[in-house]
This record gives structure tokens, sequence and C-alpha cells, in this order.
């Protein structure tokens, strides 16, 4: 871990309005990545120099279990890290965004819905707030509601994302919030491709697929060795599992996925998905 963050902080110049404000190293956060980030993987990326985090929205885990991932980060580094949430999941699951607060973690990350009253509460309680968007608006509003960073997500993410190219998105977002720290996030794994979005202007990297192969992921070793096999080709991004799962996002937002049999299946057909969605999920 420590040699990713820190071959891929080198070839971005290290230095950035990113690693200024948040008090890294290296220009690279770790995205949250619900339900398949922790603690310790958090406190790896930090202690590497990067701005380590993990998703607060994980469905299998208890609410202690959020605070003890909080305390096994501060056992193991004093570096800044974060904890990120699915914004719109957040009226159900308040008692992990209060719970967070109480606990000063330095960084909280909110994606997808709207950030508000979320934004303002956790900077009234003396955190910095990373906004990820996926579309230009997104981006205007995060910067006007005071937002300290952005992640401009685009469609090449894994995991949920927009439909947006990085490279377009990002573009666009510089010019429009030229006053605030921007990182890229959506093909971004290895030190070539991070200096690349530099180059484009952003100001550092979310990175999560690629660290998703680490020993520190708790994953399932299948999963690691799909993503080291991957060129990106054998990818689909759909809105089937969301469907069949009945989780509910903003419009445009769906997975960017490993391309299997159900996803070929029904390709195009969400319509009919709809329809019989608790007949599928019966079979899954």
């Amino acid at each position: 871990m420590t040699r990713a963050v820190g071959d891929a902080g080198a070839a971005g110049g290290v230095g950035s309005r990113f690693t200024q404000r948040f008090e890294v190293r290296y220009p690279v956060l770790l995205a949250p990545m619900a339900g398949h980030t922790d603690g310790p993987m958090a406190a790896a990326v930090s202690a590497a120099g990067g701005l380590g985090s993990f998703g607060a929205a994980n469905p299998f885990r208890p609410d202690g279990w959020v605070a003890e991932q909080i305390d096994r980060i501060r056992e193991a580094t004093s570096e800044p890290f974060a904890v990120g949430f699915i914004t719109q999941s957040l009226e159900r699951s308040g008692l992990r965004f209060e719970l967070v607060l109480e606990r000063s973690v330095p960084v909280i990350v909110l994606s997808f819905a709207d950030p508000q009253p979320w934004l303002a509460r956790a900077q009234e309680a003396g955190c910095k707030v990373i906004c990820q968007v996926q579309t230009i608006d997104q981006a205007v509003r995060a910067r006007d509601e005071g937002a300290d960073a952005l992640v401009a997500q685009g469609t090449e993410s894994g995991g949920h994302t927009g439909q947006m190219g990085v490279l377009a998105l990002l573009e666009s977002v510089l010019r429009r919030c030229p006053d605030i720290p921007v990182l890229a996030a959506g093909g971004v794994g290895d030190a070539r491709s991070l200096a690349a979005v530099m180059a484009a202007g952003a100001d550092g990297a979310s990175m999560g697929t690629a660290f998703l192969a680490s020993e520190e992921a708790a994953v399932l070793p299948l999963m690691k060795e799909l993503i080291v096999r991957s060129d990106g080709s054998d990818t689909v991004w759909t809105r089937a599992y969301d469907i069949v799962l009945g989780l509910t996002f903003p419009d445009g937002i769906g997975a960017r996925v490993h391309a299997n049999g159900f996803t070929r299946r029904w390709e195009g057909r969400e319509h009919e998905l709809i329809q019989r969605r608790e007949e599928v999920a019966s079979h899954l």
C-alpha cells in the first residue's frame, strides 16, 4: 500500500491545493466504497501519505461498526482520514452521521444527492467536506454550498457513478469552479493515469478499484483477481442490480460492474426488469 500511494503521488508531483488543504503528502484519496473498505484499509492509505477513507453506509454492519473502524484508524495512525456517506441514505442512517461528528472525524465525503443539510452540519462540527459529483450542475451547487473540495466522478469509475466521461467532466468543473480543489475519479489506477489527470488540471485523484486489489482490502480473492486481469473492456454501466435490489439513486446514476450473464441478459430491458423485479430477485 505504501509503495502504491507513494508511486502515484510522485507521478502527480505531490504538492497541490488538495494536499495543502487536507494536510496529506500525496494527492490521492481512497474512495470510500461502502461495503468494500474498513478502518485498517483507510489507515494504511493515510499512513502511506494519502487520504484514507471508509464507507459508513455498509448495510451489512451495525451502527457500532462505524465507531470501531474510527478507533482502529486512530490506533494505527495519527494522519488525517475521512468517512464517506451515500447522501440520499442519510435520512435513514442519520445516527451514523451523528456518531462520526461526535468522534471529530477530520473529513467527510458526501456522494450523489444534494449535500445539504449534511454539509453545513459537518462543517459546523469542524469537519472538512468533500463532495463527489457526477454533473456540472452538482459541482456548482456543492461549491456554492461551501464544499472544501470536489471529486469529479466520470463514468469510467467502478461502482456507482454517472454517465459523463471523466476528462470532459473534469474540464468543465475546473472551468466553472476554479477556486476549489478538484479531484478526478474514473479510470485512475496507477501513476501514469494520475499524472494524466493532473496534467489536465486536477488537484489529485480519488482512486478506488485499484486499491481493492491490495493486501489490505478485505474483499474476496476472486474480486482481486478480476480487477488485476481487467483492462476495462469487460465492464458495463448498468442499473440492473439497483432495480433488482431495490436501491434508490438519483436519476442518471448506475453502477459500473464486471459484465456477466446477468448484465447481458437485462441490457436494454430495464422496464421489463422493473415489472419482474420480485421474480428475478428471488433467483439471485
